[in-house]
């Protein structure tokens, strides 16, 4: 039996493979799906840091090209359309077809999936029935707030990426929260303008009937009202020190 470890680069992955290696569970291979520019910029740092401190290797399996072309095809993924995973679930497959065919012919190849306690309802998914899974965390009773804190003692820290967003997906996931996007409006001026380029290239939305555009135009107006608040903060904040050292 070959055991295939799919991960991620987030806290779920990482803490499953930390579990693992801790209670000397075997693993034959780790397996990473790089998207290239699509994942936040601290996934490669990440990933060296996994490798040099759990001395482990982990084999990137590069789908650049297959996204650049997806979204030639269909645009932003949407919850009806997620190509994307579709792109990253045919590339770890073809690749355990050619490099385990003998085993893959006889049933012997077990993929660790990094599904959390509190997420057992999406093990009845069956995403890699050609394999047969495993969910370690699940059996280990290891929630999504456990396992970041498990990768917290390791000194992983995903390049601060947990302190706005819920997940460790790709930066520009039409699935995450507006108010997530809303933290890479903030935060990330350079991939909001990338956002931008992706928009005039492709007439279909980000969000149901939802341009970059119109996002955009709703992040200004709540952006404009904090201003406004923070400037009349700091005018009654001033006016009183005024007064104070006019007595």
């Amino acid at each position: 039996m070959k055991h295939i470890l799919c991960f991620s680069g987030g806290k779920d992955s990482t803490a499953m493979l930390i579990y693992l290696l801790e209670n000397k569970k075997p693993i034959d291979e780790i397996l990473y799906v790089d998207v290239g520019n699509w994942i936040w910029k601290s996934a490669q740092k990440h990933i060296q840091q996994v490798e040099e401190t759990l001395n482990v290797k982990i084999t990137q399996l590069d789908v650049r090209e297959e996204i650049r072309k997806g979204f030639e095809r269909y645009g932003f993924p949407s919850f009806f359309n997620r190509w994307c995973t579709g792109v990253k679930r045919d590339a770890m497959r073809d690749y355990l077809r050619n490099k385990y065919e003998r085993e893959r012919a006889n049933g012997r190849i077990l993929q660790y999936i990094g599904y959390c306690a509190d997420e057992e309802k999406r093990t009845d998914k069956k995403l890699y029935s050609s394999y047969e899974v495993s969910y370690p965390l699940v059996e280990a009773g290891i929630t999504t707030k456990d396992a970041l804190q498990i990768c917290k003692e390791y000194g992983f820290d995903f390049g601060g990426v947990y302190e706005h967003h819920s997940h460790f997906n790709c930066w520009l996931c039409p699935l995450q929260r507006k108010s997530e996007l809303y933290e890479v409006f903030k935060r990330e001026p350079n991939l909001w303008a990338n956002l931008h380029t992706m928009q005039w290239q492709t007439d279909g939305c980000y969000y149901p009937n939802e341009t970059i555009f119109d996002i955009e135009k709703q992040f200004w107006e709540k952006t404009k009202n904090e201003l406004k608040e923070k400037r009349m903060k700091a005018r009654k904040k001033y006016n009183k020190r005024s007064k104070k050292n006019d007595r």
